[in-house]
């Protein structure tokens, strides 16, 4: 993971960020609000690019944010009262019913996981949870590419299974 010295970053490259975003027609407050927000993701990033790409960075994240701004406007021109617009948005945050279900789904799949033989489920795990590709899950394992990939084509068959049978079971019952 890359870390940048975002104070030297903020000397550097602040009031030329500033300039940038002002020329695309926003008063001084946004454009200063932009460039903080700028900052802001630059912090709250947690995998950025190598220091070298950092002013390219700085510039593609303030220019996105400045079409954002613009989108939102565009948006707001449409409504009659933009103070209440966002109120009228519904929230796609999940309701308590969501996550019960998903609380059960993730239960369901740990109880199959569980299941595995163990050399399926650490392929399974490496794959899907570590995001491995094939051949490095055959080198931390000491097997071919392959054989990492039939697994996992295996692995996934049996997880199917078992959560279609344990699918079944629980309509059987209601």
């Amino acid at each position: 993971m890359t870390h940048w010295d975002v104070n030297t970053l903020f000397r550097t490259y602040r009031r030329r960020l500033l300039q940038f975003v002002q020329r695309r027609k926003l008063s001084w407050h946004l454009a200063d609000d932009i460039v903080q927000d700028t900052f802001l993701r630059v912090v709250a990033t947690p995998s950025l690019p190598e220091q070298r790409f950092a002013q390219s960075y700085l510039y593609r994240t303030a220019n996105n944010l400045v079409i954002d701004h613009f989108r939102r406007e565009r948006i707001l021109s449409f409504v009659s009262d933009p103070d209440m617009a966002f109120e009228l948005i519904a929230d796609d945050a999940p309701n308590p019913e969501q996550i019960a279900w998903s609380r059960q789904e993730l239960r369901r799949l740990q109880t199959a996981l569980d299941a595995l033989p163990r050399h399926l489920r650490d392929v399974f795990i490496l794959a899907r949870v570590g995001g491995e590709t094939y051949v490095d899950i055959g080198k931390k394992l000491g097997i071919p590419s392959q054989t990492a990939f039939s697994r996992m084509v295996k692995a996934l068959t049996i997880v199917k299974e078992a959560m279609e049978q344990d699918e079944k079971s629980r309509s059987a019952i209601r």
